[in-house]
């Protein structure tokens, strides 16, 4: 099967766009640790990490409850490691355990495909009783938490690595989904929606909403692999305009990230960094006052830029 995968070209996988409307024009200083401010990890939060792999060496995503995350002459005894998650790129493996007053759990091991090069993406879902672990949009593992969630108070990230982003998000939503769009949607503002599409999955709609009707209706049918853009002007639908007859990146028991960026006239959206298509304005931008979500995904993150 892999060398049929190889011999179509089956097994390419798309380039993400490296921009500022993305937001992978930067990159973080690799080994990299950050405190978790405010209030911390909650439920129903999701911690993000994406990069590209730059070396065969190992790399490692640990939750810990402190800021002691090696050893060397000033730091004698690491603190707790909550959720430890270590990639090794010899055995094609990940591990997952947790290391609380210096002993080690019981550990949990999935197969990986990455190769040396590949981009990733991992993001970990956090439950008041366990993880969720997503590895490029697919549920792979649940880890239990040893010690309360409240306990996480640093995110710690060393390997062969380049990161472009980390960022934590989210909450638990109700479907339908709808907010307020403080300043409207004018040109050089972005939407990001992120979710799960369901296992039964037939389609769900995300609507920009304005004054005098719906500014952009993304349509995605996921029984049809098809997505459709429209506009209602005076409560009267255009013509659908289909996006992307070429790729559909929406799978059921998948995670996505849709990213709408307005310009002065259209939409340029994206799925996980990848550019999708474009959508021409059929009404002002700037009467846009409202997102709306509804349908068969669970909503993990919606927010503006």
């Amino acid at each position: 099967m892999s060398f049929l995968r190889k011999l179509f070209h089956l097994d390419k996988k798309k380039v993400t766009k490296k921009n500022s409307i993305t937001g992978r024009n930067h990159t973080f200083e690799v080994p990299y640790l950050s405190r978790l401010e405010g209030t911390k990890l909650l439920p129903g939060q999701s911690l993000i990490f994406r990069g590209i792999i730059t070396s065969p060496q190992d790399f490692i995503i640990n939750f810990t409850d402190g800021g002691a995350v090696e050893l060397d002459e000033d730091t004698t005894k690491l603190d707790n490691r909550l959720l430890s998650m270590r990639v090794d790129m010899a055995s094609k493996q990940i591990y997952f355990n947790a290391c609380i007053d210096d002993e080690w759990g019981k550990t949990g091991i999935v197969k990986h495909d990455w190769v040396n090069g590949d981009e990733f993406d991992i993001r970990i879902r956090a439950y008041d009783k366990l993880y969720e672990i997503f590895v490029d949009h697919k549920l792979i593992a649940k880890f239990a938490h040893y010690k309360p969630l409240s306990d996480v108070t640093h995110v710690y990230v060393n390997g062969g690595i380049t990161l472009y982003m980390v960022n934590y998000e989210g909450k638990f939503y109700s479907i339908p989904y709808g907010a307020e769009i403080p300043g409207c949607f004018v040109a050089g503002k972005k939407l990001f929606v992120s979710g799960l599409i369901k296992k039964t999955a037939k389609s769900f709609d995300i609507e920009l909403q304005a004054r005098d009707g719906v500014a952009l209706r993304m349509r995605i049918l996921v029984n049809d692999k098809k997505m459709f853009c429209n506009s209602q002007i005076d409560s009267k639908w255009g013509s659908d305009q289909r996006i992307s007859k070429q790729t559909f990146p929406f799978k059921r028991k998948r995670t996505f990230d849709l990213l709408v960026y307005c310009e002065e006239s259209k939409f340029i959206l994206y799925v996980n960094d990848c550019l999708l298509g474009s959508y021409e304005h059929r009404l002002n931008c700037a009467d846009i006052d409202k997102v709306s979500i509804d349908g068969d995904i669970i909503l993990l993150g919606v927010h503006l830029k």
